[in-house]
This record gives structure tokens, sequence and C-alpha cells, in this order.
């Protein structure tokens, strides 16, 4: 037995010598140990009874021939067999010149190695399998860009395989979008220049899958021969993109719906403020003698019709507004129909008595008259209202107009049929566009063509549905559908009490306080006042002026505007109410501001009653009236 050197008796790594036949002349202890024996017990064993077949197959056919050619074999895979199981081994081997000719081995175990290797399939899997590309990429110093490493997923999102990429970029850039390659290739050059990340998203085709978005994401490294070098990965997000691009509409639709609300709420407020004067002053003058004497109340009421003309207008083109952002506000609840549809009837009387139209009501049971349905009760008003209204103004002179209520499956029909000329085909297909109003601007009737479009949005909005029904020529039946209400109707609640307890009756004269910047305002309030002597008005121009006004005396009666040049209606009242002996006095708020939210706020902040511009002159005094007698007020003085 040949005895190895004891420097290499204790190497980390196994050594062999064979003779010219492969029997082992001597081992150390590194490699015995491998072999579960010792150094003695391998010598005279030939190298191939230690081996697994797979390594005989390697050491016949290749180790012993390339080593009897002369040649030195360098890291070559064997398998050891031994008592633990197999053991992998990288084989260095040599033969001396003659006449020694003996084989010398070095064998280093490839464990951590293969546990690497392993590891590193597995993230070739994982990679491979994942629906992403991962990659490096290599900007040269001179500018050329390549993809030395690409993961399976270059053929999933590119169709191109990575050979195609392994010298040149083009390839991929081919399949990105034309107006996206200069932005991608910027934020490359960007990430070289700053050692940051590059990032991109952009458009690819692939073959047949038309446009996706792709997001890139890589970490860049500076190389000592100028070159770049970037590990990353790119994701498709077609799929995000779509869903961030939603969310990006959706916002803007709602930016602009709230703008859209806000300008329409702000214009109805500035509209409302000089129809405040017009109308407010119409009805003033209609009522003077000397106006009467002059034969001007002609010409008056035609100021009077067009304000109000003008005031229907702005709040159908709200309704519109409310309706088309989703905000319209319904509440529904079991309602009676046929009270509501008589109180609309009786309210057109005089308009039908003017054009001698009569009405017939026809109920189709005998518990038509019972009928409940289920419908917000202010927005059925406008909706019966709008319908027998057009059935006024549009019918012929001594015409005609026929109501039917009936019910069926779960619904009640409620049928408008006017004696009128009737629509031709063009003119129903037109019928419910927003201010087409089918011709009838050429005629004397008012109009804004707004009305059935409301009205059908109302009563879809309230779960029905409103349809022309009659056939050309044959005047016009209009069918309103609403959900049938079972049960008895319920009892109307109690009024709210005030928020305060009302103030005694006041003794003498009424003082009211009126806090108002707008002069025309505070002279069409001073106006209506002087119509009862037993009244009156003290005005203040601002939030300040009004509060040393009550700290100085005590009015009867509050009327606040919400809009000061100093604070709002709101506000005020509450710094008022501090006031010694104002906790209770009444108070009004009186605003163009005509929105339900804006009336709502204004309500539960402790305002007895919202009195919207234009002012009705009638019910406004009526409201005084009540204050005289009981010292509060108990309807609001809105039209």
């Amino acid at each position: 037995m040949t005895v190895l050197g004891a420097e290499l008796e204790h190497l980390p790594v196994g050594l062999l010598q064979l003779d010219r036949d492969g029997q082992v002349l001597a081992a150390n202890h590194c490699v015995a140990d491998w072999l579960g024996c010792t150094p003695a017990k391998l010598a005279g064993t030939p190298l191939d009874a230690v081996l697994s077949r797979a390594g005989r197959v390697v050491y016949h056919t290749h180790l012993l021939p390339m080593l009897n050619l002369g040649r030195t074999v360098q890291e070559l895979t064997l398998e050891l067999r031994s008592p633990a199981g197999p053991v992998q081994v990288l084989a260095c081997a040599s033969r001396l010149p003659p006449p020694d000719e003996r084989m010398q081995l070095v064998l280093t175990p490839m464990r951590e190695r293969l546990r690497l290797e392993t590891a590193l399939l597995r993230v070739q899997r994982s990679a491979d399998a994942a629906p992403l590309l991962l990659f490096e990429y290599v900007r040269e110093a001179d500018g050329r860009a390549s993809m030395p490493y690409a993961s399976a997923g270059l053929v999933s999102l590119y169709d191109l395989s990575p050979e195609a990429l392994e010298f040149s970029d083009l390839p991929w850039l081919a399949r990105v979008h034309a107006d996206d390659v200069d932005a991608l290739l910027a934020a490359r050059d960007e990430s070289a220049r700053r050692l940051g990340i590059w990032q991109a998203r952009y458009r690819v085709r692939a073959a047949g899958n038309g446009w996706h978005w792709h997001q890139l994401r890589a970490q860049p490294y500076a190389e000592p021969d100028q070159r770049t070098v970037w590990h990353g990965m790119v994701v498709d997000v077609t799929q995000q993109h779509a869903v961030e691009q939603a969310e990006r509409e959706r916002d803007t639709a709602e930016r602009a719906s709230r703008s859209k609300s806000e300008f329409l709420a702000r214009m109805s407020h500035e509209l409302r403020t000089p129809l405040n004067a017009i109308i407010g002053f119409s009805q003033l003058l209609s009522e003077e003698p000397a106006v009467a004497a002059a034969g001007a109340l002609p010409r008056l009421e035609v100021i009077h019709n067009a304000g109000q003309l003008l005031l229907r207008l702005i709040d159908d083109v709200l309704d519109i507004a409310r309706i088309e952002a989703g905000r319209l506000r319904i509440d529904m609840r079991n309602l009676p129909l046929l009270p509501s549809l008589r109180r609309v009837v009786q309210g057109l009387e005089p308009a039908m008595a003017a054009r001698q139209i009569r009405v017939e009501l026809h109920t189709d049971g005998p518990d038509a008259d019972t009928l409940q349905v289920q419908a917000d009760e202010g927005r059925l008003h406008q909706v019966l209202n709008n319908l027998l209204s057009n059935a006024v103004k549009y019918n012929r002179p001594r015409g005609w107009i026929r109501l039917t209520v009936r019910a069926l499956d779960g619904q009640v029909l409620v049928s408008v049929h006017d004696d009128g000329p009737g629509l031709t085909e063009a003119q129903r297909s037109q019928l419910f566009q927003p201010f087409n109003r089918l011709g009838a601007e050429y005629t004397p009737t008012e109009g804004t063509g707004l009305g059935l479009v409301i009205s059908r949005s109302l009563a879809e909005s309230m779960g029905g549905a409103l349809d022309l029904a009659s056939p050309e020529g044959s005047g016009c039946c209009f069918v309103l559908r609403l959900r049938q209400a079972q049960g008895a109707a319920p009892a109307l609640p109690p009024p709210l009490p005030p928020a305060h307890e009302p103030a005694p009756p006041p003794q003498g004269a009424v003082e009211v306080l009126y806090v108002e910047d707008d002069p025309v305002n505070v002279l069409l309030m001073e106006s209506i006042l002087m119509r009862r002597p037993g009244l009156a008005l003290r005005v203040a121009r601002s939030g300040a002026d009004a509060r040393q006004a009550v700290l100085s005396r005590v009015p009867d009666l509050l009327l606040l505007d919400m809009h000061l040049p100093d604070t709002d209606g709101m506000q005020l009242l509450f710094q008022l109410r501090t006031c010694p002996g104002a906790e209770r006095v009444p108070a009004v708020a009186v605003s163009a501001d005509a929105m339900p939210q804006d009336i709502e706020l204004a309500m539960s902040c402790g305002f007895d009653a919202y009195w919207t511009k234009p002012l009705n002159v009638v019910r406004l005094l009526n409201d005084l009236d009540a204050v005289l007698l009981r010292g509060h007020v108990t309807a609001p003085a809105a039209d």
C-alpha cells in the first residue's frame, strides 16, 4: 500500500491514487469516510467497485479512455456508492508519464453545489410558471442593449424566445406600442443616470392578443466597464389598468357632477334673487288701484307670468341635474291615489274653465276609491300635475280630459287622455327628449319641454313607469304605472313642535328684524310689510349689525338671509340665540338657496320656517298674520 504524505491525509477533498489497472494504491481519510471504511481497507480495491452503476459507466466510457490518451480530465461528475447512500463528487484526474503511469484523482463533494442547483432549479421553475417575466437587461457603453436572461414569461407575454433577445433588445421593443417606446427608453436612461429604479407602464401587442398593458420594474447596477445591468420583472397589468382607468373616469365623472350641481345651485341662487324682485313687485303692483285704473294690469300679468315661467324652468333644470347625478331624494310611502288626483284637478280648474275643458274621472272596480300606491307624495303630485296641465294646454277649446284609474297585477294604472290633436309618429319618437317641445315652441302655448322628461324619471324612481299609449292622431293618452300598496294608509304624523317654546304674543306693534344685505330684497320686504300697519321693520345689513340690534332691543320676529357679508344665516342664528331675551324669538330663513339639503340643514339648525325666494306675497302675509295672532310662524312663505 502506498502511503500519502501527512499533509495530504486530512485535506477536505478526497484523494486517490490508482495503478494503471484502476486498483486503489492509496486513499486519504476524507474519501474513506465517505465510503464508510478506512484507507487501508480501500487499498487493492478496484475503483469501479466503489462506484454506482452510473459512476461505472462514466468511468469506463470517458474517464479511463481520456487518461489513456494522456489527457487531463476536469470536473467530471462521478457517483460513489457508500452505505449511507450515493455520494456525488466532481473528479479531476491525470496520469503520470511512463514508466510510472499511476492515475491520481482529486474528488470534491457536490452536496452544497447540488443544494444550490436544486434551489436555483426551483426558482427557475417558479419563474417560468409565474405569469410574469424575470429578466436581466444590459446596456453597453456604446448604447447597444440586450436581454441575456429572460424567464419563460417572455414567450407568454411577448411571443418571443429568450434566444431572440440574447444579443439585441430590438425584437422586444418591436412589440411595444410606437407611442410608448420613447417614454420607456427615456425612463431606462434616467434610471441608468441616477441608478434609481426603472419603472414604466406601456402597451404591448402579442400575437393575436390585441393590446395589453405591461408594467416594468428593475434595479440598475453600474459595472466597471461602463455597462449598466438591470435585474427586474415585467407584469401584465391590463385588468388592473382597466380598473384604475374606470376609477379615474368615475372620479372625473363625480367631480364633474359635483361641479355641475354646485354650478346649478349657484345659478339657481343668482337667478332667484332678481326673480324675487320681479315676481314680488309684480304681485304688489297688481293690487295697486292706480295700476288697475291705468289699464296696466294685462302688461303686469305678462311680467309676472314670465317670471313664473323662468322660475319653473330653473326648478326643472335642477330636477334634471339631480336625476342625472343620482341624487334625487325619494320618500316612498303608502298613499291614497284619488285624493292626490282630485287635488291636482282642483288646482287646474281655473285653467280648464278658461278653455271650457271638462274632466271625466272613471274608476275600474268597487275598490278603486281606496286604491293606494307606493310613491313620494310631493313627486306624485308633480307627475300628476305635469300630465294634467299638459292635457289642458295642448287640448282643443271645449274639449275633454278623461282620467281612468284601475288596478292590474299589483300595479295601479292612471290614464290621462286628452281631446287634442295628438302626435305624429315623428313627434312620438322624440317625445321624451329634454327641451324638445315637438313644434309647440312656434305656438302661443308656454312650456319648457322638460315636464314629460322629469315625469318619466320620477315615475321610474318610484318603481313605476310613464308611457304614451294613444295611437297617432287621436289625442294623447299617457299611462302612469305605480306599484300598488296594500293595507291602510298610515296616518299623517303630527306636526313637529318648534325647536323652542313659542314666545308669548307681543303686545302692541310687532317688530321684525330683517337681516339682508341686498337693497332690492330689503325694498321688497319693506313694500310687503307696509300692507300690515301693525308691523315695524328694522333692517341689519350684516351679522355684526344684527347682533348689535338684538342686544339693543329684542325683536318679535327674526328674518335672516342665508348669505351675508360676514357670516351665514345658520351661524348668525346660533349667535343671536345667545343674546339675552332672544332665546325664544321665532326665526325664519329667507334665501334663494332652494336645494332640499339646504332647507333640511337650516331647519335642523333651529329655524322655524324656510322662505324660498322669489317670495309668494300672499303666503308671506298669511305667515305674518299668524305671528300677530299666535306669536309664532306656522307655515313657509315660499312659492
